[in-house]
């Protein structure tokens, strides 16, 4: 059920036009990962998708990736970006990989999307190293579109993430301080070292525009952040 429905999510997505360039999907969660993952790293792609972010890493960074998809159209589209893909469903199934394998496990907006988000943060954190990276993007539920539409009784379709070709949002979280408490509840081993507030696309705005936009995720961010980057590291 879950497959068929992110197989018909990722096909209609990929015949969008929005979609049929990297520079129009730009988004700056990849920025973030491809910043933070060192050359030569093994990656764990936990949500892969089409395989864009394992491409830019095997491209640009020499790594080895595996990615996890439960849909078999997406790991097909990330197999012809050069990407190694394997069928799992990260709410529930344990991810095919041996323990401590990965340097780095990245989970790029997609936590919103599983039933049992706790478990798919602990597979991710059994499958890296001691002093290993999880990179985690989560959109933020309380930003201030949101919070605009609210007021005029609406519920955004960004929000619900129900626009042609999404796949719907069931978890919410915020910057204050939802992932954070989170992460101590579900995953002890894991200890949140950075959390940066962002826009989800900035290449859409202009100079002044993310000066301003800029200016507002400094002091208030959890208002104005669209996203929320974070890096865990496994301590034990």
């Amino acid at each position: 059920m879950i497959a068929e429905y992110y197989d018909q999510v990722w096909t209609r997505k990929l015949s969008l036009p929005q979609y049929q360039t990297l520079d129009r999907r730009w988004r700056s969660r990849w920025e973030f990962a491809v910043e933070r993952i060192n050359s030569g790293e093994r990656v764990l792609d936990v949500a892969c998708g089409d395989g864009v972010l394992g491409e830019m890493l095997i491209r640009t960074k020499s790594c080895s990736v595996l990615g996890l998809d439960v849909s078999a159209y997406a790991r097909e589209m990330a197999v012809k970006r050069g990407v190694k893909a394997l069928h799992c469903d990260i709410s529930e199934e344990r991810f095919p990989v041996e323990d401590g394998t990965y340097d780095v496990a990245t989970m790029l907006c997609c936590l919103e999307h599983v039933f049992d988000p706790g478990h798919t943060l602990r597979e991710a954190a059994r499958a890296v190293r001691v002093g290993g990276r999880l990179l985690v993007t989560l959109p933020n539920a309380v930003s201030l579109r949101f919070r605009l539409d609210f007021i005029r009784g609406r519920l955004s379709k960004d929000f619900l993430h129900t626009n042609d070709g999404e796949g719907l949002h069931i978890r919410f979280f915020n910057f204050a301080e939802d992932f954070d408490r989170f992460v101590r509840a579900e995953a002890a081993s894991l200890r949140l070292a950075e959390k940066v507030p962002a826009l989800k696309n900035p290449r859409r705005h202009g100079r002044l525009g993310r000066a301003a936009l800029g200016a507002g995720l400094k002091f208030w961010p959890n208002l104005f952040a669209e996203y929320t980057h974070y890096t865990l590291i496994r301590d034990r």
